[in-house]
């Protein structure tokens, strides 16, 4: 069988070409972070930090399971909101139409607290906003549970309804366009919940994710969260007009471990059968004082650079 041959005519431009390609994948990240100060604020009084996961089971009764690479995984979005708040229907407007072509998952935290108006929400969300976003929304706002607050792979937090940049959609798609910065680059992720009698085990692991370096790497932690959300609740009562509330997160349960599991009762929808379990898994940098760049680079990258700067070189030889 004859080898095909590229033209040596066309070896040049084609070198030329790889290399800028690799160029634009590696910038495209910094490129958008180096506007985050006009955009965006840091959601946990840190850079080093943020969440994944997003695996999903929609609870009828019956035992499922799921299992994603973590290549594969959606963007997260965190919305803290409730149902009289009319700006938050701008912003939530802007959200989905952002996000109505992509892969995502999103939550949506109702006020609880001293609230006499919204239903919806509890205890542990509140607990679990407060204790992950509630610094920087206080730094940024005065308060640690303002709505409409939006948070985007728990890294990226915006907050009201006036658009830091030219537009509201331009500053979210700006903001998913970064993608999860966390220090692994593949493995995956499994989540099942086992249903017997009634009685609900969930299961998780994800204690096979590859870290993405290879020598002295930072010491980073993950806590998993086990998140209940149900798809659509009609709330007519709500004096911000919706009428219908998507993404509405009833309860949030801390888990312990990364590959485990938890019995627990599933809490009723609000109306319809359309309550989901999702995982969630956040992730911080704990002491890095070891000069590492931002997550996200790793051996993926690192290989890219490899082939990137022969080619470069070759080419200003030829």
């Amino acid at each position: 069988m004859r080898m095909l041959q590229l033209d040596p005519r066309l070896a040049k431009p084609m070198r030329t070409l790889i290399a800028l390609v690799l160029t634009a994948i590696l910038l495209a990240p910094s490129a958008a972070l180096a506007e985050s100060d006009s955009v965006w604020i840091v959601a946990r009084n840190q850079e080093n930090a943020g969440t994944f996961g997003g695996l999903t089971l929609h609870l009828d009764g019956n035992s499922s399971s799921v299992t994603t690479d973590y290549e594969n995984l959606p963007s997260i979005i965190e919305t803290y909101t409730a149902t009289w708040c009319t700006n938050c229907v701008t912003s939530e407007g802007a959200m989905s139409e952002v996000v109505s072509n992509l892969d995502v998952v999103q939550i949506l935290y109702h006020r609880h607290w001293y609230e006499v108006e919204d239903p919806f929400g509890s205890n542990s969300t509140e607990e679990r906003w407060v204790s992950t976003y509630g610094a920087s929304s206080d730094n940024d706002v005065g308060k640690e549970r303002a709505a409409p607050t939006s948070v985007i792979d728990g890294a990226r937090m915006h907050t009201g309804s006036t658009p830091t940049g030219e537009s509201l959609i331009s500053d979210y798609d700006l903001s998913l366009s970064v993608g999860n910065l966390a220090w692994f680059m593949g493995g995956e992720i499994e989540f099942s919940v086992n249903v017997v009698a009634s009685v609900s085990t969930f299961s998780w692991s994800f204690d096979n994710l590859v870290f993405a370096c290879a020598d002295e790497c930072p010491n980073q932690k993950t806590t998993a969260w086990l998140m209940f959300v149900e798809d659509s609740a009609n709330f007519e009562a709500g004096s911000n007009g919706l009428g219908d509330y998507h993404h509405v997160l009833h309860e949030s349960i801390m888990l312990e471990g990364s590959n485990s599991s938890l019995i627990t009762d599933v809490p009723m929808a609000w109306d319809g059968d359309d309550m989901n379990a999702i995982l969630l898994i956040d992730w911080e940098i704990e002491n890095n004082d070891s000069g590492f760049p931002l997550p996200g680079v790793g051996i993926a990258t690192f290989l890219s650079l490899l082939v990137a700067v022969p080619l470069a070189r070759a080419n200003r030889e030829d």
